[in-house]
């Protein structure tokens, strides 16, 4: 069985690499630079979603795909290309090649299309998978907000979250859920291997949060934040449109922007039964306790020394 993957190099891809590589499974990855790929024994296929010759050389002979590539920040048009275009173009290529099985990974901001350009983007992807040809089994997986080493995108959600007061865009009464990386690594390689079809949101298996939930289990790890207070809307906003506005000046893509923080206001990000059963879950303390190491020890985060100063219950 040969897997094809996208998004190899990724920040999720890099924790699923890992396990595929550990489990000695032939796979080949669409890579624009095959340098990053830093998995051993990978079969690296030079290209991105829109190149047909590079999709025709990934799914040749392949049993499954899974689909982690996509835009998650950039202009309307960026991410239109890569996660809609991108896919439609990917699922041509399996459908081509008599690729029997395609595991697509999308976001749980699919559900609410209206709020971003990259919900918009994730939703008409999906809407590709499910008019796929009929000889291709397919499953969405949509995860919850994702964390772990190696993240970017929520350093500065975690920069705020360890100042004595954390500022924090967002509704207080909002409820979200969350899942580590490496427990979506565990999820994705278990999909590509059943016959689950259809639509499953994941999370960690804890179900709603708060943010003053996060902030507790932060708490316990630092002694920080605090105190917490909530960013009004409409300074969030401004500052959305500012990025919008700055990302249109360089051409480059920026996490901040109006759809991102009209996400981060929207007050219902809970995945939905019936999620993914396994056997054991990372709970957020031991997944930010990670977290903040790995980031600490790069110097992305302040130094602070880490013990668990929660309640013993």
């Amino acid at each position: 069985m040969v897997i094809a993957v996208t998004g190899a190099t990724g920040f999720v891809g890099n924790h699923v690499m890992r396990l595929i590589s550990a489990g000695g499974q032939a796979v080949r990855a669409l890579v624009r630079t095959p340098a990053r790929l830093t998995a051993t024994g990978v079969t690296a296929i030079r290209g991105d979603l829109h190149d047909a010759a590079a999709l025709a050389a990934l799914c040749d002979g392949a049993s499954a795909v899974l689909h982690m590539a996509g835009a998650i920040s950039g202009p309307a048009d960026h991410m239109m290309r890569v996660n809609g275009a991108g896919t439609a173009a990917l699922l041509r290529a399996a459908d081509r090649a008599g690729v029997g099985r395609f595991v697509h990974v999308s976001s749980l901001a699919a559900r609410e299309p209206n709020l971003s350009p990259y919900g918009y983007s994730k939703a008409r992807a999906e809407e590709e998978v499910n008019a796929a040809a009929r000889s291709i089994h397919t499953l969405i997986i949509r995860p919850s907000a994702v964390y772990g080493e190696g993240d970017l995108a929520t350093l500065p959600l975690l920069k705020a979250l360890l100042a004595k007061t954390a500022i924090l865009p967002g509704h207080p009464e909002s409820q979200f859920s969350l899942i580590h990386a490496e427990d979506l690594a565990r999820i994705l390689v278990d999909a590509v291997a059943s016959e689950v079809v259809g639509l499953r949101e994941v999370d960690d298996g804890h179900g709603a949060y708060r943010w003053i939930d996060v902030a507790d289990v932060m708490r316990g790890l630092t002694g920080r934040p605090r105190n917490v207070t909530f960013l009004p809307r409409l300074a969030a906003m401004l500052v959305g449109h500012a990025g919008d506005a700055l990302s249109a000046f360089t051409r480059k893509p920026l996490m901040v922007s109006a759809g991102k923080m009209r996400e981060l206001y929207h007050v219902d990000w809970v995945a939905r039964p019936p999620g993914w059963p396994r056997e054991s879950h990372i709970t957020l303390r031991d997944g930010l306790h990670r977290t903040l190491t790995h980031a600490m020890a790069l110097g992305q985060l302040p130094h602070l020394p880490l013990a668990d100063r929660s309640p013993v219950p």
